[in-house]
């Protein structure tokens, strides 16, 4: 009767399929953020500029990572974003495709509201960490586009808490 092999020389043969995860690659979805804690996290200036900003109009404020402090208007009822250099909003890196996403904006009447459409990008398109084809947009939504992270803001009022 032979021995079984033992488990060393049973698995020599078996190619070792370990794989490297990269932690800092991960994403979560962010925490709850209140509106007060976003606008107090604004330097003067990107305050100053959505209290100027018109009622039908938004912003996209670029607050962390790459184009940080970049901002991007959004005032026309169309606005493309993506690789190709004819988009309103421009972001040049290999993650965003050409005809990467858009932003509708919606009037009825005085009400005002804004879509994000993602045009069969390769990356998708993210709001709040969660992949869309098509949403709404809300004041202090971050939206991922490629490695862009912008967070979205209507026309603010008042005062910021550290200036009271």
């Amino acid at each position: 009767m032979t021995k079984p092999p033992d488990r060393d020389e049973k698995n020599s043969n078996i190619p070792d399929l370990t794989s490297t995860l990269n932690i800092a690659s991960l994403r979560s979805v962010p925490d709850f953020v209140s509106e007060q804690s976003l606008i107090d996290s604004l330097s003067s200036e990107e305050f100053n500029v959505l209290k100027d900003l018109p009622n039908d109009c938004g912003m996209l404020i670029s607050l962390a990572g790459p184009g940080k402090g970049a901002r991007f208007l959004l005032d026309i009822d169309c606005v493309t974003v993506g690789r190709d250099s004819a988009s309103e909003i421009f972001l040049d890196d290999v993650t965003v495709s050409r005809k990467h996403c858009q932003i509708l904006r919606k009037k009825n009447g005085t009400n005002t509201t804004f879509e994000i459409e993602d045009l069969k990008s390769l990356n998708g398109t993210y709001v709040n960490a969660i992949s869309k084809a098509k949403t709404s947009l809300n004041h202090g939504d971050e939206v991922q586009v490629g490695k862009y992270r912008l967070t979205f803001f209507r026309p603010v009022t008042g005062l910021r808490t550290n200036e009271i």
